[in-house]
């Protein structure tokens, strides 16, 4: 803490009052060094510890410490003078820059729409967009950039999908600008107008966009309480000779389960029979760190592996990884046509050609610095919290994994989804109709009536609680009773609706 006596002899010493388990150690030392400057602890031309001494203080490597005190300085923080110490820049600073929360634009708590709210503290923001424009930010603002990504761009997403228990070479991976620019090119680079593309009966609503946008033929395929079931994947192979099948095995949007070992192995063993290309959308598979290895492992020869950081890291990080087949050859579409679509403007109408370099280069370096793995983790650990209190407050059984914000909950006793979405309105919570879930035509195969709820989007905790004892007291009601309209007392269901 400020004001320790360890270390310099006649003098106080500083040391970081807290640090952040969530970043790098030197990084989070930097940041507590920043903090408190900023709060006043520590003022323009004080003596900071040495290298030596803080790193003792501290029980680190003295390597961790200098590599602390040099983000520090790339922010403007200290300065360094040779034969004399480090020392608090001559003027304060204001405090840093953070990634702010959007002010809500309504008084409506969301349940409906998903992102994911990260803690702004970790984020190295400024330093990051200063330390661009002291080195390579203008040349990457004016570079044309490659199709397929800048190699340090690649190379930092084929870590991000080693990290997500998948083998990846550079040379495989596209960077584009999000999961569905990724999705877009995946389907473009594989299908053709009037071509079949399977996938869950419930699915995320971008598979039908894009697929509607490429003018394809999406069909549903039935499941259950586990996710996609082969034999009815087979089954749909045999009727409708599809040419791909676009899945999210792990924390599927929306029910939120995750497909077991031996249900991936069948799937993969049915697709290889009938010559069926794998898209596998692993967005936010972050959020089951228990899953088992990808789908796209039992086939690598036909999958395509694709995944974002706006959802595990924050929203706005609109940055996606594409990983092409492990081989070409009759089974596989080579990389080169991956590159092909992104560089070709008639290839889909309005399809964004390259992944901004600027976007890309932030993303690369939150990759490399752990940065990324941090937030992912911060936001798993809350979005589970947050689990706990859906169970909690409603008490309601559902399919999602233990550790899922991606919920979607049946609905019985008379009550429709649509009804609910109008009532949970009038009280303050947003909730989205489940028709956008369902592929058009294969209602019928989809699971019973209900709603897709996501926890993530709420600011805090708090918000979350309101609008699901808001939730539980409309579901206490008899639909059509004269008690809607009024926010009822909310109280713990013991069972399913």
């Amino acid at each position: 803490m400020v004001g320790s006596t360890l270390g310099i002899v006649g003098q106080t010493m500083w040391t970081p009052c807290e640090l952040n388990s969530a970043l790098p150690l030197y990084r989070s030392i930097a940041h507590a060094l920043e903090r408190d400057i900023s709060r006043g602890l520590l003022e323009p031309g004080e003596r900071l510890p040495t290298h030596r001494d803080l790193a003792r203080a501290l029980e680190v490597n003295v390597m961790t410490v200098t590599r602390a005190y040099a983000v520090a300085g790339q922010r403007g923080l200290v300065t360094g003078e040779v034969g004399r110490g480090t020392f608090v820049r001559g003027r304060k600073r204001s405090a840093p820059v953070a990634l702010p929360r959007p002010a809500p634009e309504t008084t409506l708590v969301d349940l409906g729409y998903h992102r994911p709210n990260p803690d702004p503290d970790l984020f190295d923001f400024e330093g990051v967009l200063a330390d661009l424009a002291r080195g390579r930010g203008r040349e990457l603002l004016l570079s044309g950039n490659e199709p397929r990504g800048l190699v340090a761009h690649r190379t930092a997403g084929a870590e991000w999908i080693r990290k997500h228990g998948l083998a990846a070479d550079v040379d495989r991976v596209v960077v584009t600008s999000g999961a569905q620019h990724a999705l877009t090119v995946a389907l473009s680079a594989l299908c053709g107008p009037g071509d079949v593309v399977l996938t869950e009966a419930l699915t995320d609503p971008a598979a039908g966009a894009v697929s509607a946008a490429l003018r394809l033929r999406l069909e549903g395929v039935a499941l259950d309480g586990e996710g996609l079931l082969p034999d009815a994947f087979e089954a749909a192979c045999r009727k409708l000779a599809p040419k791909a099948l676009l899945c999210a095995p792990t924390i599927h949007d929306p029910t939120g389960t995750v497909l077991g070992a031996e249900r991936r192995r069948a799937l993969a063993e049915i697709a290889r029979h009938f010559g069926v290309s794998i898209v596998e959308n692993a967005t936010n598979a972050f959020l089951a760190e228990d899953a088992p290895p990808p789908l796209a492992s039992f086939a690598p020869e036909r999958s395509y592996y694709l995944l974002g950081l706006a959802n595990s890291v924050v929203p706005g990080l609109r940055i996606g990884f594409l990983l092409a087949p492990a081989v070409t050859g009759p089974t596989g579409i080579a990389v080169e046509r991956l590159a092909s679509i992104l560089a070709s403007l008639t290839g889909v109408a309005g399809l964004t050609w390259a992944a901004a370099p600027l976007m890309a280069e932030l993303a690369a370096r939150w990759i490399r610095d752990g940065t990324a793995e941090g937030v992912g983790s911060a936001v798993r650990g809350e979005c589970a919290m947050r689990r706990k209190l859906f169970d909690r407050v409603l008490g309601v059984p559902v399919d999602a994994h233990a550790t899922s914000s991606i919920l979607w909950m049946e609905l019985s006793r008379g009550w429709s989804a649509d009804a609910i979405v109008r009532e949970a309105r009038h009280h303050g919570v947003a909730l989205t109709p489940p028709d956008p879930f369902r592929v058009q035509g294969h209602a019928e195969d989809a699971k019973k009536d209900g709603l897709r709820i996501s926890l993530a989007t709420p600011s805090t905790r708090g918000e979350v609680e309101k609008a699901l004892r808001i939730l539980s007291g409309i579901l206490d009601c008899t639909p059509g009773s004269e008690r809607l309209g009024r926010l009822p007392r909310a109280r713990r269901h013991a069972g399913p609706f």
